[in-house]
């Protein structure tokens, strides 16, 4: 809602991302995550800024798993630009109320935890 009252549709959140001057689907990229992975595990890629390459591909997993072994079964499948760089393990993947994934919280969960992980810049 703008500050004269008039609510904006802004759209949805992006499911490409440019990375590296290559445009990725990140559908693509988590069908072939989810294929990879066992059936009990879930998971959805989203995107982090990254200050080299403008964004990164970030997948959040609802377990642990062999993340370099999962890298290598993925480079059959997708380009080598759509790679996760980094994987963070949720407890559960948010949801909306009809069942889908809610990617706005979910990015500022993966974002926050990326943060985190990586620690103050000097």
């Amino acid at each position: 809602m703008d500050q004269d009252g008039y609510l904006w549709h802004v759209g949805r959140l992006g499911r490409f991302l440019k990375v590296g001057g290559e445009m990725v689907s990140l559908v693509q990229v988590e069908d072939c995550l989810q294929r990879a992975l066992p059936p009990e595990v879930e998971c959805a890629v989203v995107e982090v800024p990254d200050p080299v390459k403008g964004s990164k591909i970030v997948a959040a997993i609802t377990a642990k798993v062999d993340e370099r072994a999962l890298v290598r079964r993925l480079t059959d499948e997708v380009a080598r630009i759509a790679l996760p760089r980094a994987f963070v393990i949720l407890p559960e993947l948010p949801k909306m109320p009809s069942g889908k994934i809610d990617y706005r919280t979910l990015t500022e969960s993966v974002r926050e935890a990326v943060q985190r992980s990586e620690g103050p810049r000097s």
